[in-house]
């Protein structure tokens, strides 16, 4: 295990270093972070856990004249089990021209616009430690895709759009294990993003994606989502909600989810309380006993943050089914970027 560790962080070093050493404007930054997590007698962290030890690096710039690149790469472990033990990952690779703030293509791995969460969720990014429930099981963390992305901006908008490979599903696979690098159909996924920046205070938005994602080409998934936040310097009030149509085949009926995650933010010099609230409900009848979700998550926590890049969070998590378990949640997390 020690020199699975070694080398993942070999190969991210190497690989940030690699796109230093081009020539022209290159923008890198990096970060780590680790988590402690300990739960009731009924929770997957009962005994209490050192886990989600992360190291990454981005590399960002423009290579000649128009052409620009981004390389993003991480080593890291996991608190799922189907992930389990070290790893290294490529999140981000796209090489890409841009003759105008308003309109770029790009082409490689990217990170999916979806919402705010899957793009802005590395652990100095976001407030709240754990993921959103709507978010965690709705799509895959960290969910990235191959393909070609455009984007831009002109005056209050901004737009996204993509086509990749998209998700690939088992029978018994809930929508948060979907995440591949190939394709498995002849389909290709479809989505984009459109935001609105009222202000520097108040942005919104609406995603939306599509595709096919099971090997025979009869399953369909569709998502919409939406996203709302108010920032100033002293509050923070950010929303996101999904939604998703899963078309099966007869005679099963489709599958149906959606969920909404809210946090509210206090800023009080470098101490940051924050509140949230988070649902999802997921069902899907598909094959054996099919799919069936339906919770409710409460969390309270803060942020402290030393100078200007190290972060210390905690949160408690209070865990809402029917019947209950006991399975509520405490969560640390420090992390520093430079």
């Amino acid at each position: 295990m020690r020199k699975t560790v070694l080398c993942s962080i070999v190969c991210t070093a190497a690989l940030i270093l690699g796109a230093a050493g081009l020539r022209g404007q290159v923008k890198l930054t990096g970060y780590l972070s680790g988590e402690y997590l300990k739960g009731q007698s009924e929770s997957n962290f009962a005994l209490g856990y050192f886990q989600n030890i992360q190291a990454g690096g981005i590399a960002t710039g423009v290579v000649s004249q128009k052409f620009t690149f981004t390389l993003e790469a991480r080593a890291l472990t996991s608190d799922t089990s189907d992930l389990p033990g070290p790893r290294f990952e490529i999140e981000q690779a796209l090489v890409g021209f841009a003759p105008s703030e308003a309109f770029s293509i790009k082409a490689g791995l990217f990170l999916v616009p979806f919402g705010v969460w899957n793009q802005a969720s590395r652990p100095y990014e976001s407030i709240l430690v754990g993921t959103p429930l709507n978010l965690q099981y709705l799509y895959p963390q960290s969910w990235r895709d191959l393909g070609l992305l455009v984007d831009g901006k002109f005056g209050i908008f901004s737009y996204s759009g993509y086509l990749a490979n998209g998700l690939k599903l088992k029978e018994a696979d809930s929508l948060s294990a979907g995440q591949q690098f190939t394709d498995n159909n002849k389909d290709k996924a479809k989505g984009g993003r459109l935001g609105l920046n009222f202000s520097q205070e108040i942005q919104a938005g609406v995603s939306y994606y599509t595709g096919k994602y099971d090997d025979l080409d009869e399953r369909n998934l569709t998502l919409e989502g939406a996203h709302l936040s108010w920032i100033t310097n002293e509050w923070q009030v950010r929303a996101e909600a999904t939604k998703g149509i899963i078309k099966n085949p007869e005679p099963f009926a489709d599958g149906k989810c959606e969920g909404y995650s809210v946090w509210l933010v206090m800023s009080i010099a470098h101490l940051q309380p924050v509140g949230s609230f988070q649902k999802v409900k997921y069902e899907d009848p598909y094959h054996g006993e099919g799919i069936s979700v339906d919770l409710r998550r409460w969390t309270a926590g803060v942020r402290f943050t030393m100078g200007t890049s190290l972060y210390l969070k905690a949160e408690y998590e209070w865990n809402l089914e029917t019947p209950k378990v006991k399975n509520n949640l405490v969560r640390v997390q420090a992390a520093l970027s430079f």
